[in-house]
């Protein structure tokens, strides 16, 4: 006598297929359903300005120029920028009563921390166009 098994793994396979239908459709109505609540949120920038000028930072982003704060001449800083999607970003370093120039471009991610060290002579700032 010959048992068939492909009528049960037929109506197997169907449950199974409904089943990741409808978690499908549940998880596509929420935007974020693969971020967690306690995913940070923010980016941290170490500064430390060698120089004796003040500096005035800027994020240079796909959504656009944000400020960041002052550092003033020969002092250390730190900020925390809202930065709640991976995304590129550019430093911006506009020297008071002096030159200005933008570091290279890099991956930030939230919850990333960065240092930013500004040169003593500031033509001699690393990665500074």
């Amino acid at each position: 006598m010959r048992v068939s098994l492909r009528r049960p793994l037929i109506a197997l396979a169907l449950v199974g297929v409904s089943a990741c239908l409808m978690t499908g459709s549940e998880a596509s109505k929420d935007t974020h359903a693969f971020t967690s609540p306690d995913r940070p949120q923010q980016v941290r920038l170490l500064v430390r300005n060698m120089n004796f000028n003040d500096a005035r930072l800027f994020a240079l982003a796909t959504s656009g120029r944000m400020p960041i704060g002052q550092v003033s001449g020969k002092q250390d800083r730190e900020f925390e920028l809202d930065w709640p999607l991976s995304s590129y970003m550019k430093i911006e370093i506009d020297m008071v009563a002096g030159p200005k120039c933008s570091t290279s471009e890099m991956q930030v991610d939230p919850g990333d921390i960065l240092e930013l060290q500004i040169a003593s002579v500031f033509n001699q700032t690393q990665d500074c166009r």
